[in-house]
């Protein structure tokens, strides 16, 4: 039988054995040492289990804390990369031309809605009518 699971499970099974062994040997060196001291077995036999799950607690939770630093500095480092990205090329935003569609701004007919820039030679239908009815 030379299969790979079979394999794995001989080294699963060398694991647990090793890892048995080593609780079993910490379990009676703690009980030793509760009854050297004077205090309940169950005292000695607990300390170990407990400070497997608290090895498991803190080794859960520094994870949880390196998993949050990372995504903190990723989100740091998209919010600088986006305000630079998006900063406008002159220090007026009244002056930077917008590229996505209207602007307000002071054109031909006053302060209103713009597209293009202001140098069309188109003129408003506001201004075409005020010269109709001037002519009038």
């Amino acid at each position: 039988m030379s299969s790979s699971a079979y394999n794995h499970g001989i080294k699963a099974a060398s694991v647990w054995k090793r890892l048995s062994n080593v609780y079993s040997d910490a379990d009676s060196r703690f009980t030793a040492w509760a009854v050297r001291k004077g205090i309940p077995v169950a005292v000695g036999k607990t300390l170990v289990p407990f400070s497997a799950l608290l090895l498991m607690a803190s080794a859960l939770i520094a994870g949880f804390a390196v998993g949050a630093v990372i995504i903190a500095a990723a989100a740091f480092v998209y919010m600088v990369r986006y305000i630079q990205m998006n900063q406008a090329t002159s220090a007026d935003p009244d002056e930077s031309p917008s590229a996505n569609g209207p602007d307000f701004r002071n054109g031909r007919d006053g302060y209103g809605y713009y597209y293009g820039a202001d140098d069309s030679i188109f003129s408003s239908t506001e201004s075409v009518n005020n010269e109709e009815e001037n002519k009038a």
